[in-house]
């Protein structure tokens, strides 16, 4: 039996109609040594008898699994290890793609190694409904010939057209997107794979962090894109609870800057400000928080009088990796991997739960927290006062009459830290 190139694992559940269409675009491939796996969570529609009408024109397995509660998290994994082949792609019911879809996804893997393809998803937007303009495309042109609309009509395209290359970002793995997604298996193997305790939401995103995190690139497949055929979604508020829900599992296991940064922007961002807006301020902060924890590096001891009282639970804020006295300190930098003690994210989202320490100490860092990018409803610094209430009995703020080493707008006002403290209902100090 020859061994597949490449497989694709389409996860599946009552969406026998949309599986066919994607179904139907890969048997006219033009690269034919792939194999497709259909990962089935014990569907009663006619998932079966689609699979068994492709299954003369496809290398094509249907698994089904009976495990509950249903996971496309789960089946995504399952899929991937039974692939047996170097690449695996992961493909949504219901994106139909081009007759060079396989071909150019193991063209992009075959330039070099450890590189993480990410296909765009045209029609697909995460933040709003999808119209109909794509399936009246499609009953006039066939999906090949079909890639002029969204050249013509920008709102027909995946919403990351015209990224720049995603090799060039600082946080590229917020865009890999498990739609249209392909990687080596080796490296999917050794990032641990989809998280198969999850079942629907962040899931993608997580992956995406953990290949990041163990070095391999991403970008787009220049010719791996597909279209998102329309079909309902779940309501808007389930979907943006059962991503937040996924977030807080992957940022308090890893407490990086970098999924702080990507959350914090993504809730403080007004109705319209649309994808490459939310591009250019995670990089901005990201960019502009690690140089802040350059100055935090270089910070001296924390003074006497703002340390913790004995036997409180305490967390210090802006510290460095030598901090001894605190139950945990930030060091607002992503060189760093997180430790029990000492976590590279800032602060400004604190991965605690409510009411679980005494005092929260921070450093004159809280000054330079009035960066632009900052997200136009809650700033950086109104964020970690929020969040130092929401975990913390009472704070205290280094203010130091010397220079600092950091970087970035002018100083925010000890008056302008006052009032929040107060709107917040947050005890504090002010230790000069």
């Amino acid at each position: 039996m020859t061994t597949p190139d490449l497989t694709v694992v389409i996860p599946s559940y009552q969406h026998a109609d949309m599986l066919a269409l994607t179904l139907g675009t890969l048997a006219e491939q033009t690269h034919r040594n792939f194999r497709v796996l259909v990962m089935d969570d014990d569907s009663t529609d006619d998932t079966p008898e689609v699979c068994a009408r492709y299954a003369s024109r496809l290398d094509l397995e249907l698994h089904v699994s009976q495990a509950d509660p249903k996971s496309p998290s789960r089946a995504r994994d399952e899929g991937a290890r039974l692939a047996g082949s170097p690449v695996v792609a992961f493909l949504d019911c219901g994106i139909l793609v081009p007759s060079g879809y396989v071909a150019a996804h193991l063209a992009f893997h075959g330039e070099a190694s450890g590189r993480t393809g990410v296909g765009m998803c045209h029609g697909h937007s995460p933040g709003a409904e999808q119209g109909d303009e794509w399936a009246a495309v499609l009953t006039r042109h066939s999906v090949d010939n079909s890639s002029g609309a969204f050249g013509e009509d920008s709102g027909m395209a995946d919403v990351r057209q015209g990224f720049p290359a995603l090799r060039d970002l600082r946080m590229p793995w917020v865009w890999g997107w498990s739609g249209n997604f392909s990687v080596e298996t080796s490296a999917y193997v050794a990032a641990g794979g989809f998280d198969a305790s999850r079942t629907y939401g962040y899931e993608d995103s997580d992956l995406s962090y953990r290949l990041h995190l163990l070095g391999n690139s991403f970008d787009f497949v220049e010719d791996g894109w597909g279209i998102h055929y329309p079909h309902p979604r779940k309501p808007a508020d389930e979907l943006e609870a059962a991503n937040f829900a996924g977030w807080w599992k992957t940022y308090t296991t890893h407490r990086s800057l970098a999924l702080e940064i990507e959350r914090y922007s993504n809730r403080n961002e007004e109705p319209g400000d649309g994808i490459a807006l939310h591009l250019k301020r995670v990089e901005e902060l990201y960019t502009y928080l690690n140089a802040l924890g350059k100055g935090c590096s270089l910070l001296p001891p924390v003074p006497e009088e703002a340390l913790p009282r004995d036997g409180e639970k305490s967390l210090l804020i802006g510290g460095k990796e030598d901090t001894v006295g605190f139950d945990g300190v930030t060091l607002f930098s992503e060189d760093t991997t997180s430790t029990p003690e000492h976590w590279s994210c800032a602060g400004i989202i604190i991965p605690l739960p409510d009411n679980s320490l005494d005092v929260v100490v921070v450093t004159d860092v809280w000054r330079w927290l009035a960066h632009p990018a900052a997200g136009a409803r809650t700033g950086l610094l109104e964020m970690m006062v929020s969040e130092i209430r929401r975990v913390s009995k009472r704070a205290v703020f280094v203010n130091s009459p010397a220079d600092l080493p950091f970087p970035g707008p002018q100083p925010v006002s000890v008056g302008r830290l006052e009032r929040l403290c107060s709107s917040e209902g947050l005890p504090y100090t002010v230790v000069s």
